[in-house]
């Protein structure tokens, strides 16, 4: 089973990845670092990752606070 690309989540989309693939290795030149080849890559998938559980954890937080139902 194959999906189309409007069927693809946004935090596997390429054009996301890339972006902030290209912003960490833009901050990197700019900080005069040398990255490795994908590395940039690398990093900005694990940003996503990280980003996400964040969110989930203070979504997971502010339920646990809440007083009223879950709707």
């Amino acid at each position: 089973m194959s999906t189309t690309l409007t069927e693809r989540p946004a935090l596997q989309s390429l054009t996301l990845k890339s972006a902030a693939a290209i912003a960490i290795a833009a901050a990197a030149g700019r900080l005069g670092l040398i990255l490795p080849e994908g590395a940039a890559q690398e990093l900005a998938g694990a940003l996503i990752d990280l980003v996400v559980m964040l969110g989930l954890i203070g979504i997971a937080i502010g339920r646990s606070r809440a007083r009223g139902p879950i709707v």
